[in-house]
């Protein structure tokens, strides 16, 4: 089947005043202080879940970060937010957040659920009900509900965040996509009855995200740290699948990755990692400190390579 265009981005502006860097007071100084050594790490409630499914998420690797993860966080930079488990886990210890991606469908869709939550509601509750009217039929032209949604690109925010949480509940296995051109290309998954509008979880999520600024575009970009920052970063693992954006995430962006960690932490900020177990992560990060984890794995279409696999936890 031919590929078929995605939605034109919305670019999701901060708000009003909001500004690309950010300070940690006096006041704050223990913002980054961590339990005493040798005492458990403090447990958290998380203050919402995520509201999309995403190939790597890391709610799974949360019992390991919450090792690195400080008590408070004056503010705090997220720029691979991808499916959100490590920001909503911790939010409530975090005073602001800087939330950013490159795919900016999705960025349009953290701004939406902030701050017009009860219209996107209204809009996944249309396609909830047309797409339970439509399954097991197809059009004339032989396509489904879901692929004419998938052809569709509208310009309006609330329509592009309906659409890409529709499509994300879905699509195969709930992966994120893109051919060359830029165009999602994931066909539809087979499912008796996907969770396409959850409104608990996306009122939550809402409230989380009250404090958090959210911006779309590269790491290089959106993130400008002060001395007491805490930055997370979990981008496409080295060697392995990466097609989330145009052009991919190789070698040469996992350099520039590293790059920027290295002005974040000479500015003063504290940088945590995720990445795959390779021996080329532990060479571009020589000198930080590499813990070694494992955790599941979830996108294959037969399932038989779900299973558990080693990462690396990276922080300076």
């Amino acid at each position: 089947r031919p590929p078929r265009p995605i939605a034109h981005p919305v670019q999701a502006k901060p708000p009003s005043g909001a500004t690309w860097s950010s300070s940690v007071s006096a006041s704050r100084a223990g913002a980054l202080a961590r339990s005493p050594k040798g005492t458990p790490p403090r447990p958290t409630t998380p203050a919402a879940t995520p509201f999309v499914k995403w190939a790597g998420g890391k709610r799974n690797l949360i019992p390991a970060i919450v090792r690195h993860f400080p008590d408070r966080v004056g503010a705090y930079w997220e720029p691979f937010v991808g499916g959100g488990a490590v920001f909503f886990t911790f939010a409530s210890r975090i005073e602001r957040a800087v939330l950013s991606d490159s795919n900016a469908e999705l960025t349009t869709t953290y701004e939406v659920v902030k701050t017009d939550v009860e219209a996107l509601i209204a809009r996944l509750r249309r396609h909830e009900a047309a797409h339970r009217r439509r399954t097991g039929r197809k059009y004339k032209d032989g396509s489904t509900y879901y692929y004419r949604v998938r052809d569709e690109a509208p310009d309006d925010a609330v329509d592009v965040a309906a659409r890409f949480i529709y499509l994300n509940k879905t699509c195969f296995n709930g992966l994120y996509r893109v051919n060359k051109p830029g165009r999602f290309n994931v066909p539809e998954g087979s499912y008796v009855n996907p969770d396409i509008c959850n409104a608990g979880k996306l009122r939550r999520a809402s409230k989380a995200l009250a404090n958090a600024t959210v911006v779309p575009g590269d790491f290089e970009r959106t993130v400008r740290p002060s001395a007491g920052d805490f930055i997370y970063c979990d981008p496409p693992y080295d060697g392995t699948f990466t097609s989330y954006q145009a052009g991919g995430f190789a070698a040469d962006a996992q350099r520039r990755l590293r790059d920027a960690a290295d002005r974040w932490v000479a500015a003063g900020a504290t940088v945590l990692l995720s990445n795959a177990d390779t021996a080329a992560m532990r060479r571009l990060y020589k000198g930080y400190r590499i813990e070694r984890v494992a955790a599941p794995r979830f996108i294959n279409a037969d399932g038989s390579g779900r299973c558990n696999a080693p990462e690396l936890l990276i922080r300076s």
